[in-house]
C-alpha cells in the first residue's frame, strides 16, 4: 500500500492537509486515555467538535465574503493562513445547514461525522437530504466518505418507493370506500337525503333562471318598435320551451301527489326540517350552482 499522501486522499486533500502541517508550528499534546471507552469518549467528543467548529466557522466566513468586495475575500484567506478548500468546506456545511429543516439540521449536528462525510454530503442535494428520516441519517452516519452519495441515492429510493406503496394503499382505500355506497346521509336513507339535497340545490338555479327569462320576456312584449316577425319568432320559442318544462314539471307533480297525496304535499307544515349538517351542505351546493349557472349565462351573453 502506498504511503505517499497524495495517493492516499487525494491531490486536493493531500494540498490542503500538507497546508495545515506547514502552519503547524508546535507540536501536538496529546494526553492518550486510559481505557478504550475513554478513548472513544474522547474521539466522539472530537468528532462533534469538529462539526460544530466548522459549521460556526462557515457562518461566520459567509457573514465575512458578504461584507467585503469581489476578490478580497481569498485575500483575507490568504493572509489568515487559511487554505481555501478548508473555507469552501465550512460554507458548504453552514449552507446544508441553514438550508435543510432544524429537525435534520439537529440531527446531523449529533452525527459526529467526519470531514470527509462531511464534505461528501454537502454534495449532495439538498431535496434528497431533507427527504431522509432520522434512521437514514443514523446509516449515513456509519457510511465512509466516499460512498455517502451513492447511499443517499439508495435512501431516497426507498423513500419513494415506500411513498409510492403508500399512495397506492391510499388509493385502494379510497376506491373501496367509493365503491362501497353508504345507505345513510344525514341520518337519513341514501334516497331521500339526496332527493332533499338536490331539491334544494336545483331550486336556487331554476329561480335565477324564471326571474331572467320573465325579465326577457317582459322586455319582448314592450318592444313594439322591433320586427313583428322576429319578436313572434322569440315569443314562440320561449313559448314552447316553458310548455314542454311544464309539461315535466307538471308529470312529476302529479306522480308525487298521487303516491303520497294532497294532504302531505299541501301547507307549509308539512315542510321537512333540515338538520345542521344537511343544511350547510345543502347552502353550499345550492351556491356552488349558482355560480356556475351565472358563469354559462356570462358566457353565453
Amino acid at each position: 500500500m502506498s504511503t505517499n499522501l497524495v495517493d492516499v486522499v487525494g491531490k486536493e486533500n493531500g494540498n490542503e492537509i500538507e497546508h495545515q502541517l506547514q502552519k503547524l508550528k508546535t507540536p501536538l499534546n496529546i494526553v492518550m486515555p486510559q481505557s478504550v471507552a475513554e478513548c472513544m469518549d474522547r474521539v466522539v467528543f472530537l468528532a462533534n467538535r469538529q462539526f460544530t467548529d466548522a459549521a460556526e466557522a462557515g457562518f461566520i466566513l459567509l457573514n465575512v465574503k458578504q461584507q467585503v468586495e469581489h476578490g478580497e475575500f481569498k485575500q483575507l484567506l490568504e493572509s489568515a493562513g487559511i487554505h481555501y478548500r478548508t473555507a469552501a468546506r465550512s460554507m458548504a456545511i453552514a449552507k446544508m445547514l441553514s438550508s435543510l429543516p432544524k429537525s435534520k439540521s439537529d440531527k446531523l449536528s449529533l452525527l459526529n461525522m467526519s470531514q470527509h462525510q462531511l464534505s461528501e454530503l454537502t454534495k449532495v442535494p439538498l431535496e434528497s437530504i431533507a427527504q431522509l428520516d432520522d434512521d437514514d441519517l443514523d446509516v449515513l452516519a456509519e457510511t465512509s466518505g466516499k460512498e455517502i452519495r451513492a447511499q443517499v441515492q439508495k435512501l431516497t429510493e426507498r423513500t419513494q418507493e415506500l411513498e409510492e406503496s403508500t399512495a397506492t394503499l391510499i388509493n385502494a382505500l379510497e376506491n373501496e370506500r367509493l365503491t362501497k355506497a353508504p345507505t345513510q346521509m344525514y341520518q337519513l336513507p341514501m334516497l331521500v337525503a339526496q332527493v332533499r339535497q338536490k331539491a334544494f340545490a336545483h331550486n336556487a338555479v331554476v329561480n335565477e333562471s324564471l326571474e331572467e327569462f320573465i325579465a326577457m320576456a317582459e322586455q319582448l312584449c314592450n318592444a313594439r318598435d322591433l320586427d313583428l316577425n322576429h319578436r313572434i319568432g322569440a315569443a314562440q320559442t320561449t313559448w314552447h320551451l316553458f310548455l314542454a318544462v311544464q309539461q315535466r314539471i307538471t308529470h312529476m307533480l302529479n306522480r308525487l301527489s298521487g303516491e303520497f297525496g294532497p294532504e302531505h304535499l299541501a301547507g307549509a307544515d308539512c315542510i321537512p326540517q333540515f338538520a345542521e349538517d344537511e343544511w350547510q351542505d345543502a347552502q353550499a351546493n345550492r351556491e356552488y350552482m349558482l355560480a356556475m349557472f351565472n358563469d354559462q349565462t356570462k358566457t353565453h351573453k
